[in-house]
This record gives structure tokens, sequence and C-alpha cells, in this order.
């Protein structure tokens, strides 16, 4: 289980006029305590509060898996 105010990363999935499908993948703040595959909603680094899928195959809520790759303390640096 992931609790609120941990560093996540979520998949949406947007289809556009062409018919063609496009996925984002979206770093940011939970918002409520979610699970892996799980449709949840983040508060990214610039305010935009962003419904997605959490993503299974990169996970950023612990903080001792993520040395060196995406520090929570360093999205607050502007």
């Amino acid at each position: 289980m992931i609790k609120k105010g941990k560093l996540i990363e979520v998949e949406d999935v947007n289809l556009c006029q062409s018919k063609r499908i496009i996925k984002v993948f979206l770093r940011g703040i939970s918002l409520k305590d979610c699970e892996f595959g799980e449709q949840t909603e983040i508060i990214t680094s610039t305010g935009h509060v962003v419904r997605g899928i959490v993503s299974k195959n990169k996970y950023f809520y612990d903080s001792s898996k993520i040395f060196g790759k995406n520090v929570k303390e360093i999205l607050c640096i502007k």
C-alpha cells in the first residue's frame, strides 16, 4: 500500500484525434492511499492535479529505492 503524501509516478492514457493512443508518465505527490495498478490523483511540482494509474514498473514512493534518481527534496528547488 502506498500512503498519501508519497512521491509516485502515474500513467495517463489519452486518445488523440488521429485515433492514436498517447501514454504520459507523470510524477507527483499522492493525494490519497493507493495500490499499484489503481487509479489515483497526484499533484505535480507545478501544482496540477492529475488522475492516472499508478505505474508498476517505475515507482518512486520509497526514498531508499530512489537514491540517485528522483529525490523529493530536489523537486522543491526552482
